[in-house]
């Protein structure tokens, strides 16, 4: 159950730095998102439902407690995927991420 959990969790943080995360600073280096309600990033609506099959059963030998990470698995996983359905949806390649939907329109247009 946390490794679900931390596969989603990777997902939600996919999704949020491919379309809505973009840290901005003013000329003096301040964060112009000081809080939540400035900073965008996906709720629990804008997530799908995120089914997660783990095949993996065997223990690191690295540590006692044979744990491995498995956060980063959905982060990048969830970005890559949401870079490639725009360029196959539109022929257009992200470069940078976030992907700006007003940058896709221009590049559209």
């Amino acid at each position: 159950m946390l490794v679900k959990g931390q596969i989603t969790g990777g997902v939600a943080q996919g999704i949020g730095g491919a379309l809505y995360e973009k840290f901005l600073y003013d000329e003096f280096g301040q964060p112009l998102a000081g809080t939540f309600a400035d900073y965008m990033m996906p709720t629990a609506r804008e997530v799908p439902n995120v089914e997660v099959l783990i095949t993996e059963d065997a223990p690191s030998p690295l540590n006692p407690l044979g744990v491995k990470g498995v956060g980063e698995i959905g982060q990048v996983g969830a970005a890559a995927a949401i870079a490639n359905a725009v360029f196959h949806a539109t022929g257009y390649r992200a470069r940078e991420l976030p992907i700006a939907v007003e940058h896709l329109l221009d590049v559209l247009r």
